[in-house]
């Protein structure tokens, strides 16, 4: 119980931090978006821009059959005094809130002490995809019930309990169909028997199963409401987005950014840490599921979908966020001990080094680093990119370019750190 508390306030903690910079009056988010025409005063909650962008949803073939949210929202609203733009603020936030409890208890199964799992929540929703949701260009709206979904499923699945697991997975595909881009990530976590094997065969079958759904259920969703040939002129109309994401360099760089900003500095950690010790056999599930993912999806997101929306690159942190706990308090007390036996003069030497790289990314994130959707004093993001760069910096100079003095004692002392982080 009391570690439920713990997660939950953790958890209730971010999301009102999340929800404060969506509203605050400098901000332009979907939430309090002034709409053209709407008035002088900017709203706390944009109900006339949210109603729009909830008949938009019920109206594109491509967001049409995505319609758990649209009902959601619009079942909250008619069933309540709320109006529309409120109804989707809290259903979607209430819904971040409940993603960081599904990752805590997921991060627990997987083998977290009850500090690593905390860390993971408050790293989830730090992270730039979860903190700017329902920011211009991210433009997050199926994803907090996706999310939940897919951890459900995991979870499910991790369990055997495949029925729930079907269910669940079947529910977070028809949220949105990317969550079929995870099946092979899962299928590296769950299958255990041998390759061509009756076992294995059943197991991946079962896997499946939640695909075949979807695919029932899009048949009959684009034959009931005669959208197919509107689904088509869609689909080819995708295929023109990879021009568009590198038309120019302003264009080329704002995509290279959100690759960066999605899950750059996870991917970086998660090097750092897998680099310098023999990675756990369910650490390296994680990590396999996760890279093989990550390939998969930046292709299919760079040739079919506007990179700009950062939340696209995120999806394969979906096996990356249970573990970033452990594999941040590990770096943490690999550098703490590294720490412990350098001189002062050894760290001012390197700090020069360090006011140069400083210096240049902060200058590249204000004089080259511009969102195509937005300006800077509506958000941000210019001052999110700045701090990853220079969490970056800091720890790739503690990590890997600071060198001590005394190796033999380093070297002991970092190898007893470790024992003691795998205890």
């Amino acid at each position: 119980m009391k570690d439920f508390f713990l997660a939950s306030m953790v958890s209730l903690i971010c999301v009102l931090l999340s929800f404060f910079i969506h509203v605050m009056p400098s901000s332009n988010s979907m939430i309090n978006l002034k709409a053209a025409g709407a008035g002088i005063e900017k709203p706390f909650i944009s109900d006339e821009y949210l109603t729009r962008v909830i008949t938009y949803h019920k109206e594109h073939p491509a967001f049409a059959k995505r319609p758990l949210t649209t009902y959601l929202t619009e079942q909250l609203s008619h069933n309540t005094t709320l109006s529309i733009g409120e109804s989707f603020t809290l259903i979607n936030f209430f819904l971040l809130f409940l993603c960081g409890l599904a990752i805590y208890y997921c991060a627990i199964l997987i083998g977290s002490c009850t500090s690593e799992a905390l860390l993971s929540v408050a790293l989830y929703y730090l992270s730039f995809s979860t903190l700017f949701a329902f920011f211009p260009p991210i433009y997050s709206y199926d994803e907090p019930l996706q999310y939940l979904l897919i951890y459900l499923g995991l979870m499910a699945a991790l369990r055997n309990k495949w029925t729930l697991y079907i269910l669940m997975f079947s529910l977070a595909i028809i949220a949105r169909e990317s969550t079929l881009i995870l099946l092979p990530g899962l299928a590296l976590l769950t299958v255990h028997t041998p390759a061509l094997s009756v076992a294995f065969f059943k197991k991946v079958a079962i896997l499946l199963i939640p695909a075949v759904v979807y695919v029932i259920y899009l048949y009959f969703f684009i034959t009931l409401n005669e959208i197919g040939a509107a689904s088509k002129q869609d689909f080819q109309e995708r295929l023109k987005h990879f021009y568009g994401n590198f038309r120019d360099l302003k264009f080329a760089i704002e995509s290279v950014a959100s690759f960066f900003l999605a899950s750059g500095l996870q991917t970086y950690l998660l090097y750092s840490y897998a680099s310098r010790k023999s990675l756990s056999p369910i650490e390296k599930k994680y990590v396999k599921a996760f890279v093989f993912t990550l390939l998969i999806n930046t292709v299919i997101v760079i040739l079919t979908t506007y990179v700009r929306e950062t939340r696209l690159f995120a999806l394969p942190l979906i096996f990356l966020f249970p573990l970033m706990g452990r594999i941040v308090l590990r770096e943490l007390n690999y550098i703490r001990w590294k720490l412990s036996v350098i001189t002062r003069r050894e760290l001012i030497k390197y700090l020069p080094l360090f006011l140069i790289l400083s210096a240049v990314c902060i200058t590249v994130t204000y004089k080259y680093y511009f969102q195509t959707i937005g300006s800077q004093a509506e958000n941000l993001f210019n001052e999110y990119t700045a701090i990853v760069l220079l969490v970056t910096i800091v720890h790739f100079l503690l990590r890997f370019v600071l060198k001590p003095e005394k190796p033999h004692l380093y070297t002991s002392m970092a190898e007893n750190q470790d024992k003691i982080g795998r205890k």
